[in-house]
């Protein structure tokens, strides 16, 4: 199966997500993990087409998602930094580009290190759970914890 640039916007615009996550980590200066992914799911009759989108772009990896889907997922940042570049070049047409731009902004504030600061991870805060309205809560819960101190 080869893909056309044009199918891959198409295709990301009905079936993909970006996505930030937090995740508590001692180890890190803020306490918590910022986990950017990119992801698309799948049911198992059509995991072709997820293995079509990892030959495309060159890197990610195909997994069992839940029960009979699998996904095609990008979590390496200097990938996720690839990914940004494509989707700048060959824009979504839906409103999933509106979400692209604030993963882009995460994934270059992590490039610059600005995740490691409560002032930037505030900020990845406020992006994230514009774009991942189901954990609002919960982010908007580390934020106040952050500004507490």
């Amino acid at each position: 199966m080869q893909l056309t640039a044009d199918w891959v916007v198409g295709f990301v615009d009905g079936e993909g997500c970006f996505h930030v996550g937090l995740v508590e980590h001692p180890n890190m200066s803020t306490g918590y993990q910022v986990l950017p992914e990119f992801t698309v799911v799948q049911h198992e009759r059509d995991i072709q087409v997820l293995y079509a989108l990892k030959r495309f772009f060159g890197f990610g990896v195909v997994r069992k998602n839940h029960a009979d889907r699998y996904a095609y997922r990008v979590r390496k940042l200097k990938h996720l930094e690839q990914l940004c570049e494509f989707f700048l070049k060959h824009p979504l047409k839906t409103r999933k580009n509106v979400d692209f731009r604030k993963f882009r902004r995460v994934v270059l504030m992590m490039k610059e290190g600005r995740h490691l600061t409560r002032e930037g991870l505030a900020e990845i805060i406020d992006l994230a759970s514009s774009m991942n309205t189901g954990d609002r809560p919960r982010l908007e819960a580390i934020k106040a914890q952050l500004a507490a101190g």
